[in-house]
């Protein structure tokens, strides 16, 4: 689609018809906007075949159904497909074993991590339903807040709302770069989230730098990007921290956790603050080759639809129709 009217939100709930049609075995529900039971109806009048689908299938149509509740925007890049590349055996934010369809706080769900941006491939994560309602419609910097208080809040403990403050950065600040703070990574990120080059390069480190051939040789990878021999030794001497603080890691700790360490961060800054601009721009685009990322463009971001906040435009939360989940 391209400009949000009111006709494609009437065209997003037809052809979610249809797919409910083609792509499931449930009934037609009375509770749908009129445009979803119109496209449920001339698939169903066009004897199309129907499926039994798989739960990635199951939490596509829900999911979409659920935005058009909203008057969000689905991305035609989200598809079953997707949501199979993101799916995770564990919540990056709690860390508990996900489980599937059981009504529970463990249940997966998807959840986009810039609440201002429409769902598309690059702003989701799967989280289970207890992270995502505990997020709700926070900003960043609320969660960012709430991770450096001493308590847990809203069934959230400090270092899960850092975690998720971690998940949120990339698409929080994917068109002001600069802005955005420096934070450890102490959670694996989405395979398709907007990340920072910062991000990516403490990715590389973590994944890498746990064996010394591994380490050796990403900082050879790096060499290009550090113009002075201090800024040689000061990428020596954080990946030897890195390196050192995965070997100190507890038996039940992740390899995320490393940049909890004292010393990490600073050392990352220290190496961080001998680049000049062309410095970090080239250090930016190796760790962007290495990790085999897209550039996050103007043109890729406006299936975001950041002036709208992500909803089809004419289509206020208050104007939807009350969209029934289905069975």
């Amino acid at each position: 689609m391209t400009a949000s009217t009111d006709h494609d939100l009437a065209e997003a709930g037809r052809r979610l018809g249809h797919d409910i049609h083609t792509s499931t075995r449930w009934p037609r529900l009375t509770g749908w906007p009129d445009a979803v039971r119109e496209g449920f109806d001339a698939a169903a009048h066009a004897r199309l075949p129907r499926a039994t689908p798989d739960r990635f299938a199951r939490k596509w149509l829900q999911l979409r159904l659920s935005a058009l509740r909203r008057g969000r925007v689905v991305d035609e890049e989200v598809t079953p497909a997707l949501l199979c590349a993101l799916d995770v055996t564990h919540c990056p934010v709690t860390r508990e074993p996900l489980t599937h369809g059981e009504h529970r706080d463990t249940d997966w769900s998807i959840d986009r991590l810039n609440n201002d941006a429409a769902y598309a491939a690059s702003n989701l994560a799967v989280m289970s339903v207890r992270a995502n309602r505990a997020k709700g419609a926070r900003s960043f910097d609320e969660v960012l807040l709430l991770a450096g208080l001493p308590q847990a809040t809203a069934g959230l403990a400090p270092r899960e709302w850092l975690r998720l403050a971690a998940l949120m950065l990339g698409p929080a600040f994917a068109t002001r770069h600069a802005a955005a703070p420096a934070l450890p990574l102490c959670a694996p990120l989405p395979c398709r989230s907007t990340r920072l080059a910062l991000q990516q390069i403490q990715r590389l480190l973590t994944l890498q730098t746990q064996r010394p051939d591994g380490k050796n040789r990403l900082v050879r990878d790096f060499r290009p990007a550090c113009r002075t021999e201090r800024a040689m030794l000061r990428l020596r001497t954080l990946a030897d921290a890195v390196h050192e603080g995965l070997k100190r890691l507890p038996a039940d700790a992740q390899c995320w956790d490393v940049w909890l360490q004292p010393g990490l961060m600073p050392a990352l800054q220290a190496w961080r603050d001998t680049l000049d601009a062309p410095g970090w721009a080239c250090a930016a685009q190796i760790a962007g080759q290495l990790a085999g990322a897209r550039r996050e463009t103007a043109q890729r971001l406006q299936a975001w639809r950041l002036p709208s906040r992500g909803y089809h435009a004419m289509a206020a939360p208050e104007r939807q129709q009350r969209v029934t989940d289905a069975p």
